[in-house]
């Protein structure tokens, strides 16, 4: 039985481990142009870079090429949607810059 446990354990800590971090680019509004900063956001832990958070108008997914499940953090820790954005499926916050507190990503 402990065998078992430890196994079903292994196997999962190695299918968490085996996905790539989402890559999500981080869009500023610049008022008739965008400036773009890619960064990783890993499954295991959130995303919360003020430096690049500060001033965001669009967050999308570009890589890898599976669907992560990301939702952004307000500054008073709720979400900006309750949907999610991913592959194809970017999460327009404002025509202005907000400030984006975290980013979290989960596996589909």
């Amino acid at each position: 039985m402990r065998a078992a446990v430890l196994t079903l354990l292994s196997a999962a800590a190695v299918a968490k481990a085996a996905f790539a971090p989402a890559i999500i680019v981080v869009e500023k509004s610049l008022g008739n142009a965008y400036q773009n900063t890619t960064v990783e956001v890993h499954p295991e832990y959130d995303f919360s870079d003020p430096a690049i958070l500060n001033q965001v108008s669009t967050l999308y997914q570009i890589g890898p090429e599976y669907t992560y499940f990301c939702f952004a953090y307000k500054p008073d820790g709720t979400f900006y949607s309750d949907e999610w954005f991913g592959l194809g499926k970017p999460l327009r916050l404002s025509t202005n810059n907000v400030v984006v507190k975290a980013i979290t990503c989960r596996v589909e």
